[in-house]
């Protein structure tokens, strides 16, 4: 059997349990041990004070996940720097860019771009510098609006920069990343890194039961007792069109669809698509932040043909990257997600106590 992305998945979930499975999660294992040292140990630097920590001039919210791969981090960061500009404030955002094009510019901040282009943003290895110097030129500039807080995106394992708010993004469907850090795993450091958040915010939540909700909320709790409990859902939206038409995604219940994605969790894609009724006939993944050629384009429009699909959806992350190598009467359409936050109880909701902590 071919070494690729599903078998891969099998063998670190444990779904494989053949010899050959066996053996590659020996030796995933033993890989495991030096990463998850090195990364011990940098947090062990941080914690102890044996590394600078740089403080930025306004407040900082750090936005980020536990594990590779996606945790919906998007969305929510689209949904909070909304919030924040609803609220009178002027939000920026900052990141690593990883997987940039010849652009600049990564899927993450293109997507994000088309959701908010009023929010400026910065990308470097170097954040810190990139923060300061976009803060500055916003605050020189009587041409700009001045920067009040700055959101800090996939920062969490980001430690150099003081942060005001620390969110922590876990997804539903695969909470732990298989309680394995990587390779074997999907964890980026501990689970015990939990206790450096404020806030756990549990994505995705729609897609699993209330028993699996509790039972995530009370081993993060476990770990993390004083942080903040919050859940959300990324829900169906619009689809949108190259032409920049949208539709209500009801249009897709119950007719014939290709769905594809390249995103680091594509079975949360496909479930969020079966949430609307439609018929998935053929589904399509690519690596995450897969870079899409003509040639794979022209792949995906010709399996559409083959299955007799309507539509041939995708994530919005992966839109932005292929609509530039499509025709405005192709059926190629992105599937846009809403964010929502659960009820608290007879707690305030969730923007409300994020609000409160973010003291502007």
């Amino acid at each position: 059997m071919p070494f690729n992305r599903q078998t891969y998945f099998d063998i670190i979930s444990g779904k494989r349990t053949d010899f050959f499975a066996k053996i590659g999660r020996g030796i995933l294992s033993v890989m495991e041990i030096p990463y998850a040292t090195v990364i011990s140990c940098r947090n062990l630097l941080y914690d102890n004070g044996l590394r600078k920590i740089q403080k930025l001039p306004i407040p900082v919210i750090s936005v980020g996940n536990l594990t590779m791969g996606g945790t919906g981090k998007t969305p929510f960061v689209a949904w909070l720097a909304k919030k924040i500009w609803d609220s009178g404030k002027f939000p920026a955002i900052v990141s690593r860019g990883y997987h940039a094009d010849s652009t600049g510019w990564n899927d993450e901040a293109k997507e994000l771009q088309l959701l908010l282009p009023h929010v400026p943003q910065a990308f470097a290895k170097k954040r810190f510098t990139a923060a300061v110097s976009l803060i500055e030129q916003h605050k020189n500039n009587s041409d700009f609006r001045e920067i009040d807080l700055v959101i800090l995106d996939d920062g969490f394992q980001h430690r150099k920069i003081f942060r005001n708010l620390e969110i922590l993004l876990i997804d539903a469907t695969n909470p732990f990343g298989y309680n394995r850090a990587i390779p074997r795993g999907f964890l980026r450091e501990s689970v015990f890194s939990l206790k450096r958040a404020d806030v756990v915010i549990l994505t995705r939540a729609g897609l699993v039961d209330i028993a699996e909700q509790n039972r995530i909320r009370e081993q993060v709790l476990q770990i993390n007792p004083n942080a903040f409990w919050g859940e959300i859902d990324q829900k169906p939206k619009n689809l949108l069109f190259c032409s920049g038409e949208t539709k209500d995604f009801s249009d897709i219940k119950e007719e014939k669809i290709l769905g594809f994605c390249g995103i680091g969790n594509p079975d949360s894609f496909r479930k969020t698509l079966e949430s609307c009724g439609c018929w998935i006939q053929k589904f399509v993944t690519f690596p995450d932040h897969h870079h899409y050629s003509d040639n794979d384009v022209q792949h995906i429009l010709n399996l559409s043909q083959v299955v007799d699909s309507q539509y041939a959806v995708c994530t919005l992350k992966d839109f932005v990257k292929v609509k530039e190598r499509i025709a405005e009467n192709t059926n190629i359409c992105a599937l846009t997600i809403e964010t929502e936050s659960f009820p608290l109880g007879e707690k305030n909701s969730l923007w409300d106590f994020l609000y409160d902590k973010i003291k502007f």
